[in-house]
């Protein structure tokens, strides 16, 4: 994989993949004052017109929208929050370039809005829209800073003049979360040509250092908010004393280095850490074996690192970890590898691959955390970071599988039960990990900010949508 900087950003435009329910999406412009007045761009969220069946702890009718009706069908509604800005993302495409709208979560009054910037070119497959191929920008959050950025990035084709070929790119442009102004340009740009082989399956992982670019074949790139470029494409990490390669599946940046899995050689977890920093064989859960010793014909007793990254949100990473039993998973400080909850069961995987997911991807459903970080949900459950207790909503004979995709500030959770239709929504209480069947036609929040929910629907329409809904006192 190569690198280049650039010293306007390739794009300025981005989306969060949607989850297990149907994306929404909104006009591209704004369609009135919202309810707390006019901000930069002059105008908020639109004043609420949409009706849906949301969870009983959200008032239907406190709340702004907006819509995308430059959306194509299938494609996930650009959004993301910042719960420590309090601030909404939003994507609009004008006739110049995509545009980024920031909003207050909870009044929908405009902050700031950017300039205008074209995305990448549409590759081949992008273009035909029966491919699945992800077509539309992305926004993803990156945390763990004295200031958040919304990191907007994009798949497609981009060359360096008319002399050069077109290579495929990711480009990215962040802007800040708490930003106001209007037209305003992105603090740093950055692209990386992207692999476009057929298993190259090209990955990308925000966290707090930035944007993090991997692939199969061992490519990893890291474009930091100032829009610096690096490459390890053919570097090695240092874990547990030995060198290996960073996984192309799990690889985070933090503030002292590259946090990736082992090398998982001899059948283990293979252990994880940071790149000569701090290891998984030091931060082994209470009762769990740091190292996992097996005999086998031929290699005789072999020994190799317990534990393996799963999914990462804000500044953590969650991991499972081999035992006896069923295993357990934990919650790891992405600086230290300081636990700070655990569970006693084992979690899926989560996939940041570049692709639309399917409606009923488990795996394309991010770890989130509450607006007050206190409680993170991963697949069916629910971690306390105060109390360092954690829930298995789906444990248990016969239980159906839960993957939960957000939770409020109450330690409330909000799913779906099953793996094949009808799936129900469901909430789960982080206290009791009892999960609690809601009626079939809720419609489920897919992320929260303090004081509110965002649904993204198509609210019985055409077009996606974006409705934010306060929460009831």
């Amino acid at each position: 994989m190569k690198i280049g900087t650039t010293g306007t950003s390739i794009l300025l435009t981005g989306a969060l993949l949607c989850t297990l329910s149907a994306c929404s999406s909104d006009s591209g412009t704004s369609g009135g004052d919202a309810a707390g007045g006019s901000g930069a761009g002059g105008t908020g969220g639109a004043p609420l017109s949409s009706t849906i069946a949301a969870p009983a702890a959200f008032d239907t009718a406190k709340g702004w929208e907006v819509e995308a009706e430059w959306l194509p069908q299938g494609q996930p509604l650009p959004y993301a929050v910042s719960q420590k800005a309090g601030t909404v993302a939003t994507l609009d495409k004008t006739g110049p370039g995509y545009v980024l709208t920031v909003r207050e979560a909870v009044s929908g009054k405009v902050l700031s809005t950017s300039k205008p910037w074209q995305g990448p070119k549409l590759t081949e497959e992008q273009a035909d829209e029966q491919s699945g191929a992800l077509a539309v920008p992305q926004i993803a959050l990156i945390s763990g800073r004295d200031r958040e950025y919304f990191a907007v990035w994009a798949r497609g084709e981009a060359r360096k003049d008319e002399l050069h070929e077109y290579k495929e790119v990711v480009g990215v442009a962040f802007h800040s979360a708490d930003a106001s102004g209007k037209d305003l340009a992105p603090a740093g740009t950055g692209n990386a040509e992207a692999p476009d082989g057929e298993f190259d399956r090209p990955s990308v992982l925000p966290g707090p250092g930035g944007l993090v670019v991997t692939s199969y074949g061992g490519d990893s790139i890291l474009v930091t908010v100032d829009g610096k470029v690096s490459d390890s494409s053919d570097a090695k990490v240092s874990l547990n004393g030995e060198s290996t390669d960073p996984d192309y599946l799990m690889s985070f940046q933090s503030a002292k280095g590259l946090v990736t899995n082992g090398d998982d050689r001899f059948g283990g977890d293979g252990g994880f850490g940071a790149d000569g920093g701090w290891q998984s064989t030091r931060v082994a859960p209470p009762g769990v074996e740091a190292v996992l010793k097996q005999e086998s014909v031929g290699s005789g007793m072999t020994e190799t690192p317990n534990g393996r990254i799963v999914g990462a949100a804000g500044t953590y990473v969650i991991a499972n970890w081999l035992t006896a039993g069923d295993g357990l998973s934990a919650v790891h400080d992405l600086s230290t590898g300081a636990v700070r909850a655990t569970a006693p069961c084992r979690t899926t995987d989560t996939e940041y691959a570049i692709r639309v997911q399917g409606p009923r991807s488990s795996a394309g459903v991010k770890p989130a955390l509450s607006p007050n970080d206190r409680f993170l949900v991963k697949g069916g459950n629910v971690f306390d970071l105060r109390t360092g207790k954690g829930t298995c909503a789906d444990d248990g004979q016969d239980a159906k599988k839960i993957t939960l995709k957000v939770v409020g500030d109450d330690g409330t959770a909000y799913g779906l039960a099953g793996e094949e239709p009808p799936l129900t929504p469901v909430s789960v209480s982080a206290a009791t990990g009892a999960a609690t069947p809601l009626p079939e036609t809720t419609v489920l929040p897919d992320a929260m900010a303090a004081g509110a929910g965002l649904f993204a629907t198509y609210a019985g329409t055409d077009t996606m949508r974006l409705i934010v809904l306060g929460l009831k006192h």
